[in-house]
């Protein structure tokens, strides 16, 4: 038997080596998934590590000096985590001026602090008693390379004698400032330098300066530490543990990064395995349909093999061990084919260029698809091993118009219909996961469904042109209308391109909703944040760096107790910065501006030191005392406040010093009566002109009194005074037994506040933690707006700090760049005042987009569509080669009816271009329907943000490589049509 068997191989050692070949490709797609996907998950820690804020990569422990903690420092270990320990100090510095050159700093040591520093002059303080200092710190000390400094901490009093002792310590470098965005600092402020700068010296030198020091010991994330979850979260609440007896106190945002990077896993795990299931079902099909061809071609040996009255087991045997020998074979040349092109695609085109590793989920794909292949050796030698003795001696085979074969094929592209249907309307699918599948369902149920209905047309087609003399076009639809393996090609043809167009669009869709999201999401080609300012101030520091407004533009976040984020703009300049993709809308920057700004406001302005103010006081409740205080703010944004202390009876004029206003003007921002009372709160007065010492009027009282001022929300435990214009000016009065909120702002925003917004806005805003109610008005309406998508409004920033702002600093202040801003603007804007936290640019957001756990996923459905198509290619180039020399069934045999060997040859090639035509286009219908429903399941985006959604349909660009895999397939059918052809001997 065994000889036999190998007889058998050997005889048909084309087919062998065919099987062969398909089985190794199905086992190479099928353990590709598994190492792609480990592969990925290294290459997605990576990115996500890296692209995590300071505090989502850092543990950060503290403690003050504590007998619990003794002499040596905590170093609790977590694998894949650096610890980090050190030491700091606040301390007074005496330069060269004695006491008046006294500057405040932090003395700090850190583990491996020299290679994390850029040494400007000098070297790094490796000793005892040596310091290295931050370069503008030296220049503030007048401080030089060698020089001995006075380090003491700060005095507990007043006194003297309560002085610490100094610690002269030598100057030996100097330092550039720190990159506030390296996670080795852990977002300290006392290492970092942000208020105060810190100077670096060993752990023993600091300990040599007496009094309060604090210890520190930070945890420092690496991708490495991610590979298994459960491990790191035990792992880091033992570490915690001990840092919390040994007294220190934790803190880190990590747990958000574990989230992001198990969400990526999760999206990973279930969608790249799913994707390489197409790949080893059209392994399986083109396996399918060239055993199938074999079969046909030993049709005559079955049949005398039945004759002779083998008997049925052993021709089944006999069949099925001839086609599970090179199966078997494959197993692990396919196993190690997979791993050598999963580890190239990963070098080429995984983040970081990953190892791949062999693991046991790979082994078991492998063994799946194996078992796959087998069976479809079985299943394409059912019916030849079950066709009677006369059907299969026949030379000249009869076409069956359906029968049960063609039954069970119609009904299973109908469940698989119905199944990808159910899959991608299923509420609970969600991205990626089995919704994946949804796109194989619809093309494989579409595909043998119309496999089997197209044969009529074209029956019908090629009967009507052999009728008309077109000899070409008849018999080229015959061929495409004749039995065979010819339907199983048009299902493989349906399903590749089905795959092929869902993939590409998806990966066109997606590459769009990125682009898209990042230029909404940064809102600017690059964002600066700053450190918190005033917004008055964050507005003047940006209109001096650009004057002209082309390039920088001022911007905020409001806190506003709503669902609604809203964003401050400086309008005057957002058409010139601000980014403005299709998502849009119609609209264009500068009507969203003159939308958020549709009037200028004027404001009350003064410019004086001193300034007199006229005030009469009319009424007062006996035993009570008034005052009046006034809240400027100048051009750059410095605050003052002058106050009148008592007011006198009658009109009087009272003189109060501004010298914040002496040489630019100043904004009047609020006015706030003062009162003391036992008893009633009575009080009735009137503001009148201010002036300065001159005589000139600066504010006279009509203006005031013509003003918009704004009173606070009056509630019954809470009133409010009454304001209108007076005599000789702003008249304010109240008369209350509870306790009155006397303040009112200067505000000329317009009321309601105009706000252009997506999506729904609520009757009014409320400010200042609920305090505040700010009615609102929409002035525009946009499918997204910038940094907030479908969720957010925008607010004109200055109106927004008139209306909401009040004494506070502005709310995570930025600064947005054109893409053309200048070199050096950066520079001009930090000369202002302004110190840059950090930045980020559209550039590199869209990067981040573009290698998260989407796109690695996306990436892989691309790689197996495109594999989809040579695998078709090589199914064309089977059926090819197991039509040579067939006599009994190619067109050949026409040559003794008269038929022309260019004739014939034409209408072989006319009949592939046919087949591969009817299965592109059922098979972009398939992609269509598949579109149509399935698109909900793709994962676009590694958080599942829906602020800015992806379109519903792809650009016009994904056809082109539609079209050229087209053209492959085609000139395939050209080479197919030679090879079919090349043993038949006809000459002409």
């Amino acid at each position: 038997m065994t000889a036999l068997l190998w007889a058998m191989v050997k005889a048909r050692r084309g087919l062998a080596v065919i099987t062969l070949v398909l089985t190794a490709l199905a086992a190479a797609a099928a353990s590709a998934g598994p190492l792609y996907q480990e592969a990925a998950a290294v290459s997605l820690r990576g990115v996500e590590v890296a692209a995590a804020t300071v505090g989502e990569r850092v543990v950060t422990a503290q403690t003050s000096d504590d007998p619990r903690g003794g002499e040596q420092p905590l170093r609790p270990y977590v694998p894949g985590m650096i610890t980090l320990s050190g030491t700091s100090a606040q301390v007074v510095v005496t330069g060269e001026q004695g006491e008046e050159g006294e500057q405040g700093m932090f003395l700090a040591a850190r583990t491996g602090v020299c290679q994390h520093l850029t040494i400007a002059r000098g070297r790094c303080a490796t000793g005892e008693r040596e310091v290295v200092l931050r370069e503008d710190a030296a220049r503030e000390l007048n401080a030089v390379l060698g020089q001995d400094l006075a380090f003491r901490t700060p005095p507990v009093g007043s006194m003297e004698f309560e002085r610490p002792p100094a610690v002269r310590l030598t100057v030996v470098g100097l330092y550039r400032p720190v990159r506030l965005d390296d996670p080795y600092w852990g977002d300290r402020e006392i290492l970092t330098g942000i208020d105060r700068p810190a100077a670096f010296a060993t752990e023993r030198t600091v300990a040599a300066v007496e009094g309060s020091r604090m210890r520190m010991v930070d945890l420092l994330v690496t991708p490495a530490a991610f590979e298994n979850m459960d491990a790191l979260r035990d792992d880091l609440g033992d570490a915690e543990s001990e840092l919390d007896a040994g007294g220190f106190g934790t803190d880190s945002e990590l747990s958000k990064l574990i989230g992001r990077i198990k969400d990526g896993e999760s999206q990973l795990s279930s969608s790249l395995l799913l994707a390489a299931v197409p790949l080893v079902m059209l392994c399986w099909l083109v396996l399918f349909i060239a055993v199938a061809g074999g079969v046909e071609q030993r049709r005559g040996e079955l049949g005398l093999t039945a004759l002779r009255g083998v008997p049925a087991r052993t021709r089944w045997l006999l069949a099925t061990a001839e086609t599970s020998v090179p199966v078997l074979v494959a197993v692990i040349p396919g196993y190690l084919l997979g791993y050598a092109l999963t580890a190239l695609l990963a070098t080429v085109a995984l983040p970081g260029s990953p190892p791949v590793y062999l693991n046991p989920a790979s082994a078991l794909y492998t063994a799946a698809a194996v078992l796959g292949a087998l069976l479809a050796g079985l299943l394409a030698q059912v019916r030849a091993l079950t066709t009677p003795v006369l059907g299969l001696l026949r030379r000249a085979r009869v076409r069956r118009s359906g029968g049960l074969v063609g039954g069970v094929e119609a009904m299973v592209g109908a469940l698989a219909l119905v199944a990808g249907y159910q899959v991608a309307a299923g509420e609970d699918t969600g991205a990626g996961g089995i919704g994946l599948l949804a796109p194989l369902c619809i093309a494989l149920g579409l595909g043998l469904v119309a496999a089997r209905a197209i044969g009529i047309p074209a029956e019908r087609l090629g009967r009507r042109a052999l009728r008309r003399g077109r000899v070409r076009t008849g018999l080229a639809a015959l061929t495409l209308a004749r039995g065979g393996g010819t339907h199983w090609v048009v299902v493989l043809l349906t399903v590749v391109f089905g795959l092929l167009g869902f993939a590409l669009s998806a990966r066109d869709v997606a590459a769009q909703a990125w682009h898209e999201r990042a230029e909404v999401q940064v809102g600017a080609a690059r964002v600066l944040q700053v450190e918190t300012l005033p917004a008055a101030s964050l507005v003047h520091a940006v209109r001096t760096a650009d004057p002209a407004g082309r390039y920088a533009m001022a911007a905020m976040r409001v806190n506003v107790n709503t669902e609604t984020k809203l964003l401050a703009v400086d309008s005057s300049r957002f058409a010139a910065v601000a980014l403005w993709p299709g998502a849009y809308g119609a609209a264009t920057p500068a009507e969203v501006a003159r939308q958020l700004r549709p009037a200028e406001g004027t404001p009350l302005t003064l410019t004086a030191a001193d300034v007199e103010i006229t005030v009469t006081l009319d009424r007062i409740e006996p035993g009570a005392k008034a005052g009046l205080t006034l809240r400027l703010v100048g051009t750059a944004g410095a605050q003052s406040v002058v106050r009148v202390e008592a007011l006198r009876p009658g009109t009087q004029t009272y003189r109060v010093a501004t010298p914040t206003c002496a040489a630019s003007p100043c904004q009047v921002r609020s006015l706030s009566v003062d009162l003391f009372t036992p008893k009633r709160y009575l009080v009735d007065l009137t503001v009148g002109d201010l002036r300065d010492p001159t005589g000139r009027t600066l504010l006279s009282g009509a203006d005031l009194a013509g003003h918009h001022w704004r009173l606070p929300q009056t509630s019954a435990a809470r009133p409010v005074p009454e304001m209108a214009p007076g005599s000789g000016g702003l008249r304010i009065w109240v008369d209350s037994v509870l306790t009155p909120d006397m303040r009112a702002a200067a505000d000329p925003a317009p009321d309601p506040l105009p706000l252009v917004a997506a999506g729904d806005l609520p009757p009014e805003l409320l400010g200042a933690g609920g305090t505040v109610r700010v009615p609102i008005v929409r002035a525009g309406t946009l499918p997204l707006v910038p940094r907030y998508g479908a969720h957010g409004a925008l607010v004109d920033l200055q109106y927004a700090d008139l209306r909401t702002g009040g004494e506070s600093d502005a709310q995570e202040p930025e600064v947005w760049l054109a893409a053309d801003a200048p070199a050096d603007l950066v520079q001009r804007l930090e000369a202002n005042g302004l110190k840059v936290l950090g930045e980020r640019d559209a550039a590199g957001q869209l990067h981040l987009y573009q290698e998260q756990a989407p796109a690695l996923a996306l990436l892989f459905l691309a790689v197996a569509a495109f594999a989809g198509v040579l695998f078709a290619a090589g199914g064309l180039l089977i059926t090819a080669v197991l039509e040579r020399g067939r006599g009994d069934g190619g067109l050949a045999v026409l040559r003794g009816q008269g038929v022309s060997q260019r004739a014939l040859r034409d209408a072989d090639l006319g009949g592939r271009f046919a087949l591969v035509l009817a299965g592109t286009v059922i098979g972009l219908l398939a992609a269509g329907l598949s579109w149509a429903l399935a698109r909900g399941v793709l994962p676009v985006f590694g958080d599942g943000g829906t602020a800015v959604p992806p379109p519903d349909l792809p650009g016009p660009l994904v056809t082109v490589p539609i079209v050229a895999a087209l053209l492959v397939l085609l000139t395939t059918c050209l080479l197919a049509t030679r090879v079919a052809r090349g043993s038949e001997g006809v000459t002409s």
